[in-house]
């Protein structure tokens, strides 16, 4: 039987106060971005233990870290909340970092998407700038994405996805990789001015946060591009572990 990509997801709680109980939900565009991509959906419910956590990616080939609502800052900050700021649940913000730090630690291919990204870069140990405010250029309207270009770095793994140095990108956020705290190992790869918009770790195997949204983008050749190179290297990777 062929073997078929299993990628897990994270999962956004929903607070419900019905007798079906809470949700733990994502966007159906994370799904059909990754079985346009050849892969089944794979979703973690953000409640479960650190011990299922570690079962969940032993059974998965790679990690995809969605968007979603602010972290809450005392998980990378002692500075004051600012009021801009509307953190999602402890618990679920903990099961995320969790599968980040769990998914680097293992060198498991994984793409993090806005929340993804910053849950990476937080993983990782850097902080997060709380509200990049009105000072720089607008990176997030009321109900609808944000269109801007973002430069890439020469060299880097989205350089060579895309095959130039600039490209236009969507994002709605009001949060970023903060430059002056940076990740351990990873390394900031594209930017637009002053605002950290991509990361990547080192090595061979695909661990890339974009602070865009690839899977609802206008340009279908982007999201294709981005998640054909995830999926080549949960390939590559898996293949790796074969007997």
């Amino acid at each position: 039987m062929k073997k078929i990509l299993k990628i897990g997801l994270t999962t956004i709680f929903h607070e419900r106060n019905i007798p079906a109980g809470d949700w733990y939900v994502h966007p159906d565009r994370y799904d059909r971005s990754l079985t346009e991509a050849g892969a089944v959906p794979i979703p973690i419910p953000a409640f479960v233990s650190e011990e299922l956590c570690d079962a969940y990616l032993d059974m998965v080939d790679g990690m995809l870290f969605i968007g979603g609502p602010d972290l809450p800052p005392s998980l990378y900050t002692d500075d004051p909340v600012l009021p801009e700021v509307k953190p999602m649940e402890k618990e679920p913000a903990l099961n995320h970092l969790y599968l980040a730090r769990k998914t680097l630690e293992r060198n498991l291919p994984c793409l993090g998407i806005c929340l993804g990204m910053q849950e990476l870069y937080i993983a990782d140990g850097g902080r997060l700038i709380q509200h990049i405010g009105s000072s720089v250029s607008r990176h997030k309207k009321s109900g609808m994405d944000q269109y801007h270009t973002v430069t890439l770095e020469p060299g880097s793994r989205l350089a060579t996805i895309f095959g130039c140095q600039k490209i236009r990108v969507n994002s709605a956020h009001h949060q970023a990789g903060n430059p002056l705290f940076l990740p351990e190992h990873a390394r900031i790869t594209a930017r637009c001015g002053k605002i950290t918009e991509a990361i990547e770790f080192p090595g061979e195997v695909f661990q890339v946060g974009v602070q865009w949204h690839p899977e609802r983008i206008e340009d279908a050749e982007h999201r294709r591009r981005l998640f054909n190179a995830f999926m080549e290297s949960c390939w590559k990777k898996s293949s790796d572990l074969l007997p």
